[in-house]
């Protein structure tokens, strides 16, 4: 039975892959401004973020290669290092977003300013990242996180969504003139749903447990059980803005303003709970990109790496570790609004999806890796589908963000 507990790694893919600042904020202002007409976005990136989840880690478990190490093996050190860069920069814009994530939550719990406390959230993270085991990355803030399930709670205290909101669902609330916000938005919540940092998390993480071909069933409930989770936070909050931002026209609010969504369902213990959820779902997705970035670099370059080694055996590691974080705080020292952060962050990597995703149809039939769990014809045109609508939004995205004026 121990093993099941594996099960808490999708978990807290999930909440870094769903519940994380970009998500937070998508989803908020995808409920705010479009009421229930961006849920599809999220169905349909949820549905493709789970396959992607269980592909790589059925590669990991079988090959016992990461998916960094495959890509330099198989495609040769320059085309990885296109893929790095293009992970590095969308990554750390996040890890940005996620630092001013942390310290709006410590803001709201305390009533200082974030800005001081951002120094404070590097630290935090800096310290659990140089020092805690993978097992307490992957434990402690899952387990803190699932405080996200007050954004359920308060959809049912609220008494449930009023009719006229559903059919939004099929005939999105577009405003005139906004219907490049509309896409713009929708891009943004792909990218932030299927972040690459996922798949290096996912698939270093299989490692750092020693997954075997013993572990496919468990891939595979992780998979469906993590990501389904964090879907369920999201459409939640996406439900909870239609429900109250929405009438108060707070379709920019800040992301202290986005706790109003709770708050009206619980009042000051509402308001506790999103800062807690905040902090737990930001801190995780931090550690998360902060690993997965790391993970990438030491893989690719072939150094010693491994979250449970002590510092001085994987020095080059650590030291990767505390430089991505370091750049992602000064980026957000300039000023930049954690929100606005998020929303770039997102739609970057949405951007530069396809690069990312790119080797997965080659690496996902190479008999030499998966021996025979090979894809089959079915999964191999679910890749095909995805690349295609990955390329459709990342030609997109930069005349969307110029059109609406960065959302």
């Amino acid at each position: 039975m121990r093993k099941w507990f594996g099960i808490l790694l999708g978990i807290m893919t999930a909440m870094g892959g769903f519940l994380d600042a970009g998500t937070i904020v998508t989803a908020g202002e995808a409920g705010a401004r479009f009421s229930f007409g961006l849920i599809w976005v999220v169905l349909l990136a949820t549905i493709a973020v789970i396959l992607l989840i269980e592909m790589i880690g059925r590669f990991t478990a079988i090959s016992q290669k990461t998916y960094a190490e495959a890509i330099r093996e198989n495609f040769g050190f320059r085309f990885y290092l296109v893929i790095l860069c293009s992970e590095i920069i969308a990554s750390t814009l996040l890890l940005s977003a996620e630092i001013g994530g942390v310290a709006v939550a410590l803001s709201l719990l305390t009533g200082i300013s974030w800005h001081w406390l951002s120094p404070l959230s590097a630290l935090l993270i800096w310290l659990i990242g140089w020092r805690a085991s993978f097992s307490f990355i992957e434990n402690a803030p899952s387990l803190l996180g699932l405080t996200m399930l007050s954004f359920i709670a308060g959809i049912i205290h609220l008494g449930g969504p009023p009719p006229e909101l559903f059919p939004t669902l099929w005939r999105p609330d577009i405003p005139e003139g906004d219907f490049a916000e509309y896409l713009y938005l929708a891009a943004a919540s792909f990218g932030a749903t299927i972040s690459p940092y996922l798949l290096y998390f996912y698939s270093s993480g299989a490692r750092e447990e020693r997954w075997t071909r013993h572990s496919l069933t468990l891939n595979r409930v992780t998979a469906i059980i993590g990501m389904s989770f964090g879907c369920t936070g999201t459409l939640a909050l996406i439900i909870l803005g239609a429900m109250t931002l929405k009438p108060l026209h707070l379709s920019s609010g800040t992301m202290g303003e986005l706790g109003l969504t709770i708050a009206k369902a619980f009042g000051p213990w509402g308001a506790i709970l999103y800062a807690t959820t905040l902090f737990a779902t930001c801190l995780s997705a931090a550690l998360e990109v902060n690993l997965a970035v790391s993970y990438n670099i030491a893989q690719g370059f072939g150094w010693e790496w491994g979250e449970n080694k002590k510092p001085v055996k994987v020095a080059r590691f650590k030291l990767a570790l505390m430089s991505i974080l370091l750049t992602a705080f000064i980026i957000g020292s300039v000023g930049i609004d954690p929100q606005q952060l998020a929303l770039i962050g997102s739609t970057v990597i949405a951007l530069l999806l396809p690069i990312s995703l790119s080797p997965f149809l080659i690496l996902m039939n190479n008999r030499e890796y998966l021996k025979n769990y090979t894809n089959g014809l079915a999964l191999n045109i679910v890749i095909i589908i995805i690349l295609a609508v990955a390329w459709v939004i990342a030609v997109s995205s930069l005349p969307l963000i110029i059109l609406s004026g960065g959302g």
